[in-house]
């Protein structure tokens, strides 16, 4: 997957935190949001499957995102720039 297409997902995912209030999302949560908007797919049958192979294939290839992390077989997505926030809070 391109890069910029993945800056859509994380975009997409970021506006959708911040309009609900969410630091972070699962993966289940973030595919619905992404198949809403028409950025991803989603499987009817296994909610969030199209985008839990999406990040594996990312993971694999060293390319995962540091704001995406799997915790116990469940991807969770954070808001990319809440890392930027926390690391500019410690340079201070």
């Amino acid at each position: 997957m391109a890069n910029d297409n993945f800056s859509k997902i994380q975009h997409c995912l970021d506006d959708y935190m911040e309009q609900r209030g969410k630091q972070v999302i699962d993966d289940m949560e973030a595919n619905s949001e992404l198949a809403r908007q028409g950025l991803l797919d989603d499987d009817q049958e296994w909610p969030g499957r199209p985008l839990r192979e999406l990040l594996a294939r990312l993971r694999d290839s060293d390319m995962l995102p540091r704001n995406v992390k799997q915790v116990l077989g469940t991807w969770k997505i954070k808001h990319s720039r809440a890392l930027q926030v926390r690391q500019q809070i410690f340079l201070f």
